[in-house]
């Protein structure tokens, strides 16, 4: 309100201050030759908005949010028009005349200009790469590690060879930039090949797997029973995790007695799971089991718990798809 207030007493002040020019119009202030500048844009305060709507539909949810993504494509599509047409008017389509080249003699004495450098590129990659790994999990979180890593000691390779050509240029007065470092497309390609590989490995996908089943890879397929699959103790709960997802997402115990929950994980070899217990929001941690690889299969014990609802989450996969809800009545 005071914000308001303010900006009120401001707009009034201006509104009502009056011409206070001597000459009779304004007199345009003249570009110098070969200097770009742009008039004055309300574009970003646009997007500004078009970024509150974002936000305040994040908040919201629902059509809230189709309002906000709304709104924000439609202030950057304002924006990037604006940007077409400032850019037509530098570059004209119709005219084969261009604007003469800038050459720039070079920093002042004592300035150090870094020449173009692919290492922000390539750490943008790496974080990239890394945030995948943690998702996934395995020996695809291993090699976005080196990736990143690999990414990483090349920008401090280049970093330190400017460092020594700038000492150098203490004693010559004479400063070189380091040689450009080209975008090294061959590591890349074997990168993304190998991540692609990893990723169908731990998967499951390729090569193709006989489908897991209870009691480990050498059981009867599709032999179950009438308290569950094969090998679950009985009275137990059964959740099956399959494509790094639980397909039960909703179990029911009864109160004040202790259970359990026969999990089989069958994901590839490589891709282990778990099933712990959380309070009903997911912050607090109540029984914490050991993981299993894919392929394998476990009866987890659970201690008697109050009427009311709790989470159960895999550790190494948080994600919505392994997560369950447990009502205990």
């Amino acid at each position: 309100m005071l914000f308001v207030a303010w900006f009120a007493f401001t707009a009034r002040k201006f509104a009502t201050l009056g011409p206070t020019r001597r000459a009779p119009a304004r007199i345009e202030p003249i570009t110098p030759a070969h200097v770009h500048m742009p008039g004055g844009s309300a574009a970003p305060i646009a997007v500004a908005f078009g970024a509150g709507f974002l936000f305040a539909g994040l908040v919201v949810g629902g059509v809230g949010l189709v309002i906000g993504v709304t709104i924000l494509v439609i202030t950057l599509l304002i924006w990037f028009r604006e940007a077409i047409r400032d850019y037509a008017h530098l570059e004209p389509a119709q005219s084969l005349q261009r604007l003469p080249a800038v050459v720039h003699q070079g920093p002042p004495p004592g300035v150090h200009m870094p020449g173009p450098s692919i290492r922000p590129l390539m750490g943008a990659l790496g974080t990239a790469a890394l945030l995948g790994g943690l998702v996934i999990g395995g020996w695809v979180l291993v090699l976005a590690v080196v990736f990143l890593v690999w990414t990483l000691i090349g920008w401090l390779v280049d970093f330190s060879a400017e460092y020594r050509k700038v000492e150098e240029a203490d004693k010559t007065g004479h400063l070189e930039n380091i040689p450009a470092r080209p975008l090294p497309l061959r590591t890349l390609q074997v990168f993304a090949v190998a991540f692609a590989l990893l990723a169908l490995w731990q998967l499951g996908i390729f090569p193709p797997a006989a489908p897991a089943t209870a009691g480990g890879p050498g059981a009867s397929p599709g032999a179950t029973g009438a308290a569950g699959p094969a090998g679950a103790p009985p009275g137990a709960l059964t959740v099956i995790a399959k494509g790094i997802e639980y397909e039960q997402k909703t179990l029911e115990v009864g109160a004040g007695k202790p259970f359990t929950i026969f999990f089989e994980n069958q994901d590839g070899a490589s891709v282990p799971h778990d099933v712990d217990l959380h309070s009903a929001d997911g912050s607090q941690l109540l029984k914490d089991q050991p993981t299993i690889n894919g392929g394998t299969s476990k009866a987890y014990q659970y201690d008697a718990l109050q009427p009311g609802t709790y989470k159960y989450i895999c550790s190494v996969h948080s994600i919505p798809a392994m997560t369950g809800t447990l009502t205990v009545k």
